[in-house]
């Protein structure tokens, strides 16, 4: 198993879920901590808390800027509100994301913000598509409410 070593590693839930080895600092924020239901997890938690892992808010414009980053690599819809901090807090600090979830690491990447994934294998970038599944219409982006304005079913994402 390879150590990870960066400057400061930013610590998603998956990696709360499985054992690697880390040097160096590591952070990750309060809304990973909520996510952590299982003893397994928890004690990795305070183990890592231990060794100095910090845990921290981003700020709201590196949230605004991931959010926008979001909805241009058409990840928007899958990711969650602790996906968008993590992936702030480490465009913030200039960290690499420790992470499994491809949605998170698609957006990541976007932001030009190192991935070091855990057990799987690292995302390639996606720029995804949307379309209609009644109509068939495609957008460029995913609609507001995330219906077709022509025909007002669900527009999915796709790979194109």
């Amino acid at each position: 198993m390879t150590k990870i070593i960066s400057p400061v590693l930013v610590l998603d839930a998956s990696a709360f879920f499985i054992t690697f080895p880390v040097t160096g600092k590591m952070m990750t924020v309060p809304g990973v901590i909520s996510e952590l239901k299982d003893l397994k997890s928890k004690a990795r938690f305070e183990v890592l808390l231990s060794m100095g892992l910090v845990v921290s808010e981003p700020g709201q414009e590196s949230l605004t800027i991931v959010k926008n980053a979001s909805k241009k690599s058409g990840d928007v819809s899958v990711l969650s509100h602790t996906d968008i901090e993590v992936i702030a807090l480490a465009l913030e600090i200039h960290g690499t994301i420790c992470s499994d979830d491809f949605a998170l690491q698609n957006t990541a990447q976007h932001l030009n913000i190192q991935i070091h994934p855990l057990i799987q294998k690292k995302a390639e970038v996606r720029r995804w598509k949307f379309r209609c599944s009644g109509c068939g219409k495609y957008y460029d982006s995913l609609p507001v409410d995330l219906t077709c304005p022509i025909c007002g079913l669900k527009v999915k994402r796709k790979n194109k």
